[in-house]
C-alpha cells in the first residue's frame, strides 16, 4: 500500500500542521485553532509561513499532544496514516464491518477463543492487523475518525458525546467474555469521566478520542489475557495501604432514627473485612452483611474495590464476579493515619445499604449495651453474606512446589507446629508466587479452597478427589531437591 503522503517526518512542518488542521485532531474547528495560535486559518494556511515559524508552531502541538494524552505526535500520525491506507483496502469488505471486526478484536485479545474453531473466520484479520495502532483502526472502522487523507470539516461537541455512547456499547460486547470481570467498571467509569470533561468545558478533541479507546482496549488485553492481568494484580498490590480503621465502631455520618446500625472493620492480611450490623429490637434479630474491602494508592488519591463477601465462592470456583457485587471508587480520608471520618465516592453501582460516608465512633456504649442485650436476651443472627473462615497461610516456596500449611498443633509454649502440608505445583503462572504472594485458604460451605490472589487461580483442596485435578497432595515434609538430584527433608 502507497499513501499519497510521504514519511511524516519527511514531510515539511508546514505540511504536518495542515493535516493536523484537516483532521481536527487538537482542537475541534477552524475558529478554535484560529484562536489558538494566533493565525486566520482557512485551508492550507500553514503553507504560507516561513519553515522557522511552522517548526515552532509543530513543536508546540508535539508538547501538548504529549501533555495531554501521552503520545508522540510524529508517531501517531504516522500511525493514523498506516491505519487509514489499510482500513481503505477493506472497506467494502465485511472484514470492516463493525460485528466482524470486534470479533478479530476479540481473537486478538483472547487466547483460548483464538485457537478455538470459532476463531477460523477472524485469523486472516488479525494478523493483518498485527502492528497497526489499533485503537485508530478501531475509530475507522466505527466511522468515529475520518480517514487520514479526509475534509470533513468541523466537530461539534455533540457528536463526541454521541461517539462515546457508541464506543461504550461496542465495547461492552467484549467485557461479557473476559476472565474475572464480565461487565465494565473500568469503561463505565472512563466514559463517565470523558463525559464529564465535555460538561466542564475542558478540551476534548479527536485526540482525546484516541487516548480514550487506547486505555479501552489496553483494559480489555489485561482482563483477557492472565499474564498481563497478573502483572496488574502485583502492582495494585505493592499499591495497597492499610490506615488504622479497626478496634473502634463506625456508623453512617447522615443516619437519622430507624434501626440501628453499626460497621465493623477488621483485618484481612493487609485487606479488610467491613461488617454491617443491623439490630432489630423490636423482634429481637441481627442482620449482618459483611463486605472485602481493598485500598490502594492510585496516583494522587486513596481507591478501593469493594466486594460482597458472597462473591468470593465465585472467584473460589473461577467463576467472574458479577456487576451487582462490584464496587470501585475513591476514598477520602480526614486523616490517612488513623481517619476518624470516612467518604466513598462511587464510580460504579453502590448497594442501596452502603453509605456515602462514615464516622468513628467517640463513645459506643450504645453498641455495647446493644452488643450485652444480644447475648443475654439470646437474639437470632442472620449473616446475609455466608459464613467464611480464613485459615492460616503459612508457606514454602521451592523451586518445583509451593507449600501451604494443612494441619498444625499447639505446643505448650503456644506456638503452633504445622505437621502437614499442601503441596502444589509450583507451574505456569504458580511460577510467580513468592513468600509475599497474597493466598487466601478459605472454608465455606464445607469446601476448602486455597486462592491466589494476583494469578486469579483458586483450587478446590476438600479432599483427594478435588486435590487430584490439580496434582496437589498432602505431604508430612518438605522435600527441596538440588541440581544434582539429592533430596534434602527439612
Amino acid at each position: 500500500m502507497i499513501s499519497q503522503f510521504p514519511e511524516i517526518t519527511s514531510m515539511p512542518y508546514a505540511d504536518r500542521l495542515n493535516v493536523i488542521h484537516r483532521l481536527r485532531l487538537l482542537r475541534n474547528t477552524t475558529g478554535e485553532l484560529s484562536a489558538h495560535t494566533g493565525i486566520q486559518l482557512r485551508n492550507n494556511s500553514f503553507s504560507k509561513k516561513t519553515p522557522f515559524i511552522a517548526r515552532c508552531i509543530y513543536s508546540e502541538f508535539g508538547r501538548e499532544a504529549q501533555e495531554r494524552i501521552g503520545v508522540n505526535l510524529d508517531e501517531l500520525m504516522r500511525d493514523y496514516d498506516t491505519a487509514s491506507r489499510y482500513f481503505r483496502t477493506i472497506a467494502k469488505t465485511r472484514r470492516a464491518q463493525p460485528e466482524f471486526y470486534r470479533e478479530v478484536l476479540r481473537c486478538l485479545f483472547d487466547e483460548e477463543f483464538a485457537l478455538s474453531d470459532g476463531a477460523k473466520p477472524y485469523r486472516v484479520s488479525t494478523q493483518a492487523i498485527s502492528g497497526l495502532n489499533i485503537a485508530v483502526l478501531t475509530l475507522l472502522v466505527l466511522d468515529i475518525l475520518p480517514s487520514f487523507q479526509a475534509k470533513d470539516g468541523d466537530v461539534d461537541l455533540n457528536m463526541h458525546l454521541e461517539y462515546l455512547a457508541r464506543l461504550r456499547e461496542y465495547f461492552r460486547v467484549l467485557y461479557n467474555n473476559s476472565r474475572i470481570l464480565q461487565f465494565a467498571p473500568y469503561l463505565t467509569e472512563h466514559y463517565q469521566k470523558a463525559v464529564q470533561q465535555i460538561h466542564n468545558g475542558e478540551l476534548f478533541t479527536r485526540l482525546n478520542l484516541i487516548a480514550f479507546t487506547q486505555g479501552i482496549l489496553a483494559n480489555l488485553e489485561n482482563n483477557y489475557k492472565p499474564e498481563i492481568l497478573l502483572q496488574t494484580n502485583q502492582y495494585v498490590n505493592r499499591q495497597k495501604i492499610h490506615p488504622a480503621l479497626e478496634h473502634d465502631i463506625w456508623v453512617e455520618r447522615d443516619a437519622c432514627g430507624g434501626i440501628p446500625v453499626y460497621w465493623q472493620f477488621e483485618t484481612l492480611g493487609l485487606d479488610y473485612i467491613l461488617i454491617r450490623r443491623e439490630f432489630d429490637q423490636i423482634i429481637k434479630r441481627v442482620v449482618e452483611t459483611r463486605y472485602e474491602v481493598f485500598l490502594f494508592q492510585n496516583e494522587s488519591e486513596v481507591s478501593f474495590i469493594l466486594m460482597c463477601q458472597s462473591e468470593i465462592e465465585r472467584l473460589c470456583m473461577g467463576n467472574p464476579i458479577s456487576e451487582q457485587a462490584y464496587m470501585y471508587g475513591a476514598c477520602n480520608f480526614d486523616n490517612l493515619q488513623i481517619p476518624q471520618s470516612i467518604e466513598w465516592l462511587f464510580t460504579t453501582n453502590r448497594y442501596n445499604d452502603f453509605p456515602t460516608a462514615m464516622i468513628r465512633l467517640v463513645e459506643s456504649d450504645g453498641y455495647n449495651n446493644l452488643i450485652e442485650s444480644v447475648v443475654s436476651e439470646g437474639w437470632a443472627f442472620v449473616c446475609t453474606t455466608g459464613s467464611y473462615e480464613y485459615l492460616p497461610v503459612e508457606r514454602v516456596i521451592t523451586t518445583f512446589y509451593i507449600y501451604v500449611e494443612y494441619e498444625s498443633i499447639e505446643k505448650e509454649t503456644g506456638e503452633r507446629e504445622i505437621v502437614a502440608w499442601y503441596r502444589i505445583p509450583r507451574k505456569g503462572l504458580l511460577e510467580e508466587v513468592d513468600i509475599i504472594t497474597p493466598i487466601a485458604h478459605i472454608l465455606h460451605d464445607q469446601h476448602t479452597y486455597i486462592c491466589f490472589i494476583p494469578m486469579n487461580q483458586s483450587f478446590d483442596v476438600t479432599d483427594s478427589k478435588t486435590r487430584s485435578a490439580y496434582g496437589i497432595e498432602i505431604v508430612e515434609r518438605i522435600d527441596v531437591i538440588i541440581p544434582t538430584g539429592e533430596v534434602i527433608t527439612e
